[in-house]
Order: C-alpha cells, then structure tokens, then sequence
C-alpha cells in the first residue's frame, strides 16, 4: 500500500498552507488556506468558478475585449462574466495617459445631459 501526495497552492495567495475542510454538495473535496482563510476546491466542475478563469476575464476586459469575445475565447456564458465585472468593477481602474486632451471620442456609451 502507498499514499500519494499531491502539493496544493492557494489560487488566491499561493501560499502552500491547504487542508481539507469538507466536501460540496457534489461530492468535490473543499480546500482551506490558513494565510489567507479563504476556500477553494482542487478542481472547478464551473469554467466560471475557477479563480484562475475569473482573473483572465478582468485582464481581457482591461484590455478592451468585447464580453462577446471572452465568452467565446474562456466558454463560459456572458451573465458570469456579467457578474464577475459587476463583482471586481469596483477594483478597476482606468486613467487616462495624459490630463487634458484637445478632442475626444467615444464609442458605444450613451448618456443624457439635461438638454
């Protein structure tokens, strides 16, 4: 009889302090970090619900990909890549190269001033 050991990181903090701590409704084992407390599993049944998909969204989305294309590129469906924008929207930021500009264009964005 062997046992065999698989290393684990967290996705979150990459720190190689991981227990188990109990299984999901689906039978998949559930992770523990103690650095960071945050739960994980091994493996996501979700493309959506891996940490690893939900970073790749952001950097695509910074660099100015269309929601249409992310989801065909990672194959997870636009409300999740919705929700997760909405989730890390607030962490983002854009600033501008220079402080002022002589002109300006902008596609796609609608407003109303007042008049």
């Amino acid at each position: 009889m062997f046992e065999v050991l698989i290393k684990i990181n967290c996705p979150h903090c990459q720190s190689s302090k991981v227990v188990k701590n109990g299984k999901k409704k689906n039978g998949a084992q559930n992770l523990l970090c103690h650095s960071c407390r945050k739960q994980f599993q091994a493996t996501y049944q979700y493309k959506g619900a891996d940490p690893a998909t939900k970073q790749l969204m952001v950097r695509l989305l910074e660099r100015n990909n269309g929601i249409r294309d992310i989801e065909a590129l990672l194959g997870v469906s636009r409300k999740c890549i919705l929700d997760n924008l909405c989730r890390q929207g607030s962490r983002l930021s854009i600033a501008p190269a220079r402080r002022c500009y002589e002109s300006v264009q902008i596609d796609e964005v609608w407003s109303y001033v007042g008049r």
